[in-house]
This record gives structure tokens, sequence and C-alpha cells, in this order.
């Protein structure tokens, strides 16, 4: 197995690279309320002129996300700038459906993900031709509750935009699942899905496109092996687990248990260059 190594302080091998690609549920926040060094650890980055960008599954719009950092006391003088594949989505479906219809799967709170979309929304039981799937309609559903409604909408062929490539997430201390689990549903009965977000690498090369350097040295700090990790690796960018996040079941108290760890990289096949229980 590739070694890596547990990192006591970012500032520790901060100077080793010029772009950090930083996840934010699990990293930055939990939905609810920041992480207690998240703050000081963005501070020395820009003393540092270090360029930081949040690459964030969130299906929501940039704009949006920014605004809940404001909210949360991250203002945009500590970071470069927000990529969320909420956003992806959007461009996406500007750019290439018009006029379709378009059944939205997921809560009240992400509607303006069809704000200046020419779509035509459509209810359950309705032909349709796109689905936009930002992730469940009720926080404590699970994917029992939506099996009978992909089962028939399969039917139809429409194409499942899935802004969110994440199965769960934690918000506050509770699990829930996200879009990526009725995505990975709907393919595995025969339906179609385009995914925006990591570890896919459009997300990756739309970040790039504010980026001036050439052959910046890239990390990537994020709490899924899945996701952040895998895309890390799929793009050779050094990379750093964050453990408090959704793999915290390899902490033992206010420690990583090294043995868990190793066995769920070894699993996954995914592998991190350092580990930390969180941002610090």
């Amino acid at each position: 197995m590739k070694a890596y190594y547990h990192l006591e302080k970012l500032s520790d091998i901060s100077d080793d690279y010029d772009i950090f690609l930083i996840d934010l549920w699990g990293v930055i926040h939990n939905g609810i309320r920041i992480f207690k060094n998240v703050k000081s650890v963005l501070k020395k980055l820009k003393e540092k002129n270090k360029s930081v960008f949040f690459i964030t599954n969130a299906p929501r719009r940039s704009d949006v996300i920014q605004q809940q950092l404001n909210d949360f006391g991250i203002m945009s003088d500590l970071y470069n700038k927000v990529i969320s594949s909420g956003e992806l989505s959007w461009l996406y479906m500007k750019k290439n459906y018009r006029n379709k219809k378009c059944l939205m799967i997921g809560p009240p709170r992400d509607n303006h993900l069809i704000e200046g979309l020419d779509l035509d929304m459509v209810e359950q039981d309705s032909f349709v031709d796109i689905i936009l799937n930002t992730g469940p309609w009720g926080d404590q559903d699970r994917l029992e509750n939506y099996t009978a409604l992909l089962q028939d909408l399969v039917a139809m062929k429409p194409t499942m935009i899935c802004s969110n490539p994440d199965k769960i997430v934690v918000r506050g201390e509770k699990f829930m699942i996200c879009a990526g689990l009725l995505a990975e549903f709907y393919e595995k009965i025969g339906g179609k899905v385009e995914y925006f977000g990591k570890p896919y690498e459009e997300i990756y090369k739309y970040c790039f496109k504010f980026i001036d350097q050439k052959n910046p040295r890239v990390l990537v700090i994020g709490d899924s092996l899945e996701n952040d990790i895998k895309g890390a690796n799929n793009l050779k960018f050094e990379s750093v687990l964050i453990t408090d996040g959704i793999h915290r079941e390899v902490n033992n108290n206010n420690n990583v248990d090294k043995q868990k760890l190793d066995a769920l990289i070894k699993a996954k096949n995914i592998f991190p260059n350092y580990f930390m229980k969180e941002l610090n």
C-alpha cells in the first residue's frame, strides 16, 4: 500500500504548494457551524500569498454558497473563489437544455438552481425530458423513499442531471443521504446520469480557468475518499484527508485509528498523501 503520513498542522507543508483546493462540508463547516481552526488556517494561507479555492459538491450556485460563507464569518478576502457542482450544473443546463420538461428532485432551498433556465418544470406523474437531482426532498429521507419514483421515471428515458455526486453528508452530527445515492440507483436500473462535481475532471478544469500560474503545485483537502481524494488521485494532485467528516468511523475519541484508516484506504484503493483529524 502506498505510504501516507499524519499531519499535525497544515502549516508544516503549506510552503510546498501554491494552490489549495479545499472542500467545504466536513472540512470548513458541517452545514450548521464552521470548525474552530478554520479561520486561522485560511488567514495563514493568505498571509503566505497562497491561492485558496473552495471546491464543493453543494447543489447550489456559487454566489449562494458565498453568501452562506459570509454568514459563517468567512469573508471573501480569505479565499479566491467558490467553485460548486451546482454552478456547473446550471451552466450545463443553460447551454444544453431549452424548452424541456424537467422534474426537480430536491428541497425548496435548491429552487434557485432553475432560475434563469428555459425549462418547463413539471410535477410527478408527468412526462419528463430531464431530471434535476439536487438531493432528497426531506432531510430524513432514505433511498427507499425514491426507488418507486425512479423506476417509473426510467421508463421515459430522461437524463438525470446530478448536481451533487456525494452519496452522504454530515449535517451537524447527523448523516443524510445526498443526490449521488439517488443517481447511483437510477444508473443501476438503466438510467442515464450526467454528474457534475468531484471526482470528475470537469470541475477542476473549470476551476483552473481562474488560475494564471503555469504548473502550480496543488494540494487538495477534503473529507471524502471517493470524491475529494479520488479526484486528486485522478489528476495526480497531492491531497490531505480530513477524517472527522464522513469517514469519522476511523476516529477513536480525539485520535485517528491508523489501523482502521489503513483498512478503509486499502478497501477503496484511493490514497491520500496526508491525513489529519480536522483542519488545523
